[in-house]
């Protein structure tokens, strides 16, 4: 790590290493030079699969736990980029896949939301319509609309939607609203509503869940309104012509914090992504 524009070593603290990008390295790799610095890449890998088990920091760089979704989805890509790069099964992999498994064997429920966009290998673990994905959104939607004002505003005005933020208790900055978990938000409600257009089927306790949500039938047209309406609402706020600031002030809406934050136009973008490709879906009728 280097500092700019200094061109310096950086010496400073960190919360590294970090397990959920090591093992990721590979994925990143342009093709061009793959084969220059896999020997490099490969160590890294090694060292998450021996040390898989150890503390990390979340992706807020605020909590320590050995137990992170990303750490499942990046070490999972870390073996399928080395069956490529390796020449496949000759390879000996099962140490990486065998830290890939101890991750979900240990892995909680109660994970909020971007993990689940970036981190599903669409096997079925944390899909859109699993229960325990559909449950984190529920009590989310709950919990912000309840401890924001301009949620409060917004539901006094019969204007639907929710202003999303990081978790009970935030105090970063004030702890507010982000722009960029808004829009995570609207994107997993646009990918719910392709899976069940897709013939996805959830379990009768996710069903009634996501109806209460709502507020009427979960069906695709509605998942894709609910979206809409996070969308519309982040909206209102972004009054600097849609400059996107790191948050919304929770109480007044005003912009504040980091100045277009990058990763607001990434899941702003996500999300206009998945709503086109939602919106195409065909209903699969049984």
């Amino acid at each position: 790590m280097y500092l700019i524009p200094q061109g310096t070593t950086y010496t400073g603290g960190g919360d590294g290493p970090r397990t959920t990008a090591l093992g990721s390295r590979p994925k990143l790799l342009n093709p061009e030079v793959a084969g220059k610095v896999w020997e490099l890449v490969r160590r890294n890998l090694d060292w998450v699969a021996a040390n898989h088990s150890s503390e990390t920091c979340d992706w807020w760089e605020e909590v320590r736990s050995s137990d992170f979704f990303g750490n499942r989805y990046t070490i999972a890509q870390g073996a399928f980029q080395a069956d490529e790069a390796e020449g496949g099964p000759a390879y000996s992999r099962r140490p990486r896949r065998s830290a890939a498994a101890g991750v979900i064997q240990w892995m909680p429920a109660g994970y909020v939301f971007e993990p689940f966009q970036v981190g599903d290998l669409e096997d079925g673990l944390f899909g859109p319509l699993s229960t325990p994905v559909v449950r984190t959104l529920a009590t989310l939607s709950d919990l912000f609309c309840k401890s924001y004002a301009v949620n409060q505003q917004a539901a006094a005005a019969k204007t639907p939607g929710v202003l999303f933020g990081r978790y009970e208790g935030d105090s970063y900055d004030g702890g507010n609203p982000w722009v960029l978990l808004t829009a995570s938000a609207a994107t997993l409600l646009y990918r719910q509503a392709q899976a069940l257009a897709k013939g996805g089927s959830m379990d009768a306790d996710a069903n009634q869940v996501l109806h209460q949500l709502l507020g009427r039938d979960v069906t695709q047209q509605n998942l894709l309104g609910a979206g809409d309406a996070l969308l519309l609402l982040m909206k209102k706020y972004l009054t600097n012509g849609m400059h996107m600031n790191e948050q919304i002030d929770r109480n007044d809406g005003s912009l504040k914090s980091a100045k277009d934050l990058t990763w607001n136009y990434a899941n702003v973008l996500k999300a206009i992504a998945a709503r086109k490709a939602a919106a195409a879906t065909e209903t699969l009728v049984i």
